[in-house]
C-alpha cells in the first residue's frame, strides 16, 4: 500500500538503499579551502575550512565547516537557495560575513556552491588535496 502511494506522488526511493537517501560518513567527498590573500569577496567568517560534499535525497547537498584555531566547527550549509539554507542553518550565526543584501550574498556563495556541487561528481570519500575544482 505505501510503495504505490509513494509512487502515486513521485517518491521511488521505497525499495532504494538508504546510502542513496541520506548519506553515510563515507559518502562525503572533502575539499579544504583558504581564503587568499586580499580576496574581498569571500563569503565566510573563518580563514579555512572545508567544503563537503554528499548527495541528500539524490540531490549534492553542500557544507561549509569553518575551521578555527586548528578545530572544525559545525557544518554550515550552502546554497544558491537563500531561502533553503537559512531554513537548514536555524541558530547558526557567525559564520558568513556581513552582506548589504541578498545579491552580494549569493555573488559571494555562489562559486563556492558551484565547487562543492563539482566536488559531488567526485566518488564517495574522496578528500580533494588541491584547488583542481
Amino acid at each position: 500500500m505505501w510503495t504505490a502511494a509513494l509512487l502515486t506522488i513521485g517518491i521511488s526511493g521505497a525499495a532504494m538503499p538508504a546510502g542513496d537517501v541520506f548519506p553515510g560518513v563515507g559518502d562525503f567527498r572533502l575539499q579544504k579551502i583558504h581564503r587568499a590573500a586580499g580576496e574581498s569577496e569571500w563569503p565566510f567568517v573563518a580563514e579555512s575550512g572545508t567544503l563537503l560534499c554528499a548527495m541528500v535525497l539524490r540531490q549534492p547537498a553542500v557544507y561549509f565547516v569553518p575551521e578555527v584555531a586548528g578545530t572544525p566547527g559545525r557544518a554550515f550549509v550552502i546554497d544558491n537557495d537563500i531561502t533553503m539554507m537559512a531554513f537548514a542553518n536555524i541558530g547558526m550565526t557567525g559564520v558568513l560575513e556581513p552582506y548589504d543584501n541578498f545579491e552580494q550574498l549569493l555573488k559571494r556563495l555562489v562559486p563556492y556552491v558551484t565547487m562543492g556541487k563539482r566536488l559531488c561528481n567526485q566518488p564517495p570519500g574522496t578528500n580533494v588535496s588541491g584547488s583542481e575544482l
